[in-house]
């Protein structure tokens, strides 16, 4: 079978999201290929696109948060399409010439903007090929009811009727989870994976992350963070792709043995088994790891739109503590490493979060058949 994952240059979730399911599909013998589908638009269309959401996102939140909210609102009539699906219209085109040279059996992608073109082939191509979206946040995000994929695969089934009640038929919906690195099922013991990762063997850890583009205070936090943890505990602290971050901490760190920077990394999940408690960005993926690792988490200054919803829903469900200030992340870090009881709560509670959604979205792929992931008793 050959499968075609298109993915988006916008953000590491949905990256690596199709590069677990690239794995599973490869695993089992499949040719699959992994496409950027902004890439068959104009000349540096994507590096563009690219550019401008992490300006947006990083550097202006409020402007990015009041423009999502009035995408959320957006109430489209029959015969109208939202801007997102015009402007996706211009890498079309060379999209279907790929298409068709390709011989793909089916197309999987974990972003809307690639859902949008290839619901556009559907209606002016004919193209019949079956393909599936995945949803890598915990809400139901703008432009997500006006594509038309075979199924939309969600998070989790507690998003059901926030889902259907965008139109999307019920029917439609497999609750099967988002896809992550095998890894992250897999338990490692905490000594363990220290040692792996050359980290002291003793003392709580502190895992701060700012996601894959490196948002947020990190620098400020952690320093916060030693001066107020017990003295024999540390702060590690993933700072993505900032190299401004990470080369500033790794000054710090000189003189501050309790203080680990660290940059874009693959070993994430040595690193949650590592951990102690985690605070980090809400993205869907990570607040997804996080759950399937079971570590405690604070997650903190959520950008509004899809992290705010993540946020919302792993609050709602005991799963996180969830703040807004450097000042509350460094109280909810406390309250929650003070509290054995509150700790054991908020794991119990990450439990509901499906298991094995690469291996059952393959199974969808190759068979079309639907079961549901387990969840851990």
């Amino acid at each position: 079978m050959k499968v075609l994952i298109l993915t988006c240059n916008t953000g590491g979730g949905h990256n690596a999201a199709a590069a677990a399911l690239r794995r599973e599909l490869e695993s089992r013998g499949h040719t699959c290929a992994v496409a950027d589908a902004l890439s068959f638009g104009p000349k540096h269309f994507s590096e563009a696109i690219s550019h401008l959401h992490t300006i947006a996102y990083r550097y202006f939140p409020k402007i990015y948060g009041a423009g999502y909210r009035k995408k959320e609102e957006r109430v489209l009539g029959e015969d109208e399409t939202s801007f997102e699906y015009k402007m996706n219209a211009i890498c079309v085109p060379q999209l279907y010439r790929y298409l068709l040279s390709g011989g793909f059996d089916a197309i999987v992608t974990p972003h809307v903007f690639p859902a949008e073109m290839l619901t556009r082939l559907r209606r002016n191509y004919e193209y019949k090929k079956p393909f599936y979206f995945i949803a890598t946040d915990y809400t139901c995000s703008p432009c997500v009811d006006e594509i038309t994929p075979d199924y939309w695969v969600i998070p989790d089934e507690r998003l059901i009727p926030e889902f259907s009640a965008r139109g999307i038929p019920e029917d439609r919906l497999l609750p099967l989870g988002i896809p992550t690195n095998p890894a992250m099922a897999a338990h490692v013991d905490r000594n363990v994976a220290r040692r792996l990762l050359h980290l002291p063997q003793q003392g709580e850890m502190v895992l701060v992350m700012s996601g894959s583009i490196g948002c947020g205070p990190m620098t400020t936090l952690a320093l916060k963070l030693l001066r107020r943890l017990p003295k024999d505990s540390f702060v590690v602290v993933i700072c993505g792709k900032n190299k401004g971050d990470l080369k500033e901490l790794q000054r710090y760190a000189k003189f501050l043995e309790r203080l680990y920077p660290v940059g874009f990394t693959d070993r994430m999940d040595l690193y949650y088994s590592a951990a102690d408690l985690v605070v980090g960005k809400p993205g869907g993926l990570s607040c997804t790891e996080i759950a399937q690792k079971r570590v405690p988490a604070v997650l903190m200054l959520s950008v509004p739109g899809c992290e705010s919803r993540n946020l919302e829903f792993f609050t709602r469900y005991g799963m996180a503590l969830g703040t807004e200030s450097v000042r509350d992340t460094l109280s909810a870090v406390r309250r929650l490493l003070g509290s054995a009881a509150m700790r054991n709560r908020m794991m119990l509670a990450q439990r509901s979060i499906p298991q094995g959604a690469v291996a059952a979205i393959t199974d969808l792929i190759e068979k079309g058949t639907v079961p549901l992931p387990a969840k851990e008793e």
